[in-house]
């Protein structure tokens, strides 16, 4: 028998070998002295060993338990997704030209504060400040005029709430800048309120587009639609009577013509 301790013992059904097995090759003068199963053990340990580049580590597990990780940390990168946007497309379907874009909401803006009234102008009229200018909704038109939704028709709008100082008449003005096209077609197709209303007789603004003015029935309460440009601005007074809500129209409409010419 063999001391070496890099020997192992195989069985075989007819007779048990020394087998020398080498931790880096078998001479061929060694492997011809085996016989049988053994010679096929140890071309099959050769074969083993020169193939992975490691050391002879099948007696106690460790090869197979070093290469299930590396099978699992496989570096094949995965395929694309067919499921991703290509690079430019929309999911929404809406091109980005639809929606403004920030340089125009910021000039939107400007133009919009500019074409409020100011407590310079109101306070003369007898008029003080309730809540400041801030952004808002549109009010909706009298159900007459169905066809004009100035919700979406408008953005970029602001109101301020007034009060008369000794008659706590309210006065609100909302200013708003047209989403598409001229606001003076918004205020055309509001003529047809007065299907509903009694319309308001103004003057001429001068350096206006468009303006329409009228009462509500059955409520003391005017109103008066300007349109410069793209701009639009709701201005209406409310009054314990029509009548004098309709006096104070007459006399705060010029002054909405006058913000929108100054902006």
């Amino acid at each position: 028998m063999l001391s070496d301790p890099g020997t192992a013992r195989v069985g075989d059904a007819r007779s048990r070998l020394i087998v020398t097995l080498p931790t880096v090759g078998v001479r061929w003068s060694e492997v011809f002295c085996l016989r049988g199963r053994g010679l096929l053990l140890v071309l099959g340990v050769m074969l083993v060993s020169g193939c992975s580049g490691r050391p002879n580590d099948l007696s106690d597990g460790s090869y197979y338990a070093d290469a299930q990780p590396a099978a699992q940390g496989s570096s094949v990168a995965a395929p694309p997704s067919s499921s991703a946007p290509a690079t430019g497309s929309s999911t929404s379907g809406t091109p980005s030209s639809a929606a403004p874009s920030r340089s125009e909401q910021q000039q939107d803006g400007q133009r919009v504060a500019r074409a409020l009234l100011t407590e310079s102008v109101l306070g003369p009229e007898g008029f003080k400040v309730v809540t400041p200018a801030r952004p808002a909704d549109p009010r909706a038109l009298p159900a007459c005029v169905s066809d004009v939704d100035l919700g979406r028709a408008l953005r970029s709008g602001r109101q301020a709430d007034w009060q008369g100082v000794r008659t706590a008449v309210p006065l609100v003005q909302y200013v708003g800048a047209a989403d598409k096209g001229s606001a003076a077609d918004l205020v055309r197709r509001a003529r047809r309120v007065t299907g509903c209303a009694t319309e308001v007789p103004l003057a001429a603004g001068a350096g206006v587009d468009a303006q329409v003015a009228w009462c509500e029935k059955g409520r003391p309460a005017c109103r008066v639609l300007v349109a410069k440009g793209s701009l639009l601005t709701d201005l209406e007074v409310a009054a314990s009577t029509e009548a004098r809500s309709r006096e104070l129209l007459t006399q705060l409409a010029p002054k909405a013509v006058e913000a929108l010419n100054a902006r």
